[in-house]
């Protein structure tokens, strides 16, 4: 194969199959159909060994010479393009309700040529496209590993939080590890309870930060005296206990040393609370 001619029959081939696309939208079926088979005969040219180019009218011996080429090359299932082309034959001739292939219509001599076409394009790449390819996948790749471990990290590399108890799934307690001090982990009315906090690896433990909650719309709870305990895989490694003050409707906030190692789980437990039931606005491992 002629690699010169061989991209010029491809050059037509891709101009007959845009037509027929572009035609096919338009619901001109019959025209689209025949820049379809224009396409074909493209396709197979491109296909033809350079010795057998242009050797009379009769395009038979070049179509077979085409279809062992393209089998040297390794096209699968062949005997499917065979019975394609003899299908377009047929229907070039108006004879297209023939049964050359039980079920075979226009569409899938259509579908068969589409493979054929992406084959041929990806056979007679030249190496410079081949090398472009190849590194606008490995660029593609690698943005996609990166999107996977941003992911990883904000979903899997983040903390998880159990509560004992909310008070609605408005109040969820995770939102004690959003970032965000609008949003509130609340326990149920008139009930002590706790949250647990487990990072997503052992961990070294210095303190603990808690902002609490006061339930913006009612002012009607917040935490008051807590207790905090870190556990390890053995069991607990350290505890501390806190108190705010005051009950407040401003940021209120309690920071409470608590060294520990290979910290798996930090329990914060509402012992008692302000009004009608304790919660968190905010909880943080330092």
């Amino acid at each position: 194969m002629n690699p010169s001619n061989s991209h010029e029959a491809l050059d037509h081939a891709q101009r007959a199959i845009a037509s027929a696309r572009s035609l096919f939208r338009d619901g001109l079926v019959p025209e689209c159909h025949e820049y379809m088979l224009k396409a074909q005969s493209a396709l197979l040219q491109a296909w033809v060994p350079a010795a057998a180019d242009g050797n009379g009218s009769d395009h038979q011996p070049d179509t077979e010479q085409a279809l062992q080429a393209l089998e040297r090359a390794r096209y699968q299932h062949p005997e499917r393009l065979r019975a394609a082309l003899t299908a377009a034959q047929k229907s070039a001739s108006g004879d297209i309700s023939a049964p050359v292939n039980p079920g075979q219509d226009a569409e899938s001599v259509w579908s068969e040529l589409e493979r054929l076409n992406r084959f041929s394009v990806r056979h007679f790449r030249s190496p410079a496209e081949r090398n472009r390819l190849r590194l606008q996948l490995g660029i593609a790749a690698g943005l996609v590993l990166l999107a996977v471990a941003v992911f990883y990290v904000r979903l899997w590399g983040r903390p998880y939080a159990h509560a004992s108890a909310v008070i609605s799934d408005e109040h969820l307690a995770a939102l004690a590890l959003d970032g965000l001090e609008a949003t509130e982990f609340l326990l149920p009315e008139t009930s002590p309870g706790w949250i647990d906090i487990i990072p997503p690896r052992p961990r070294t433990l210095h303190s603990v930060r808690l902002v609490n909650a006061h339930n913006e719309w009612y002012l009607d709870r917040a935490s008051r005296k807590v207790r905090v305990t870190a556990y390890s895989e053995a069991g607990p490694v350290g505890s501390v206990e806190g108190e705010f003050q005051k009950f407040s409707q401003d940021r209120s906030v309690l920071d409470l040393p608590l060294e520990a190692q290979n910290v798996v789980r930090v329990r914060v437990e509402v012992l008692t609370f302000f009004k009608r039931g304790g919660g968190f606005a905010e909880i943080e491992l330092h």
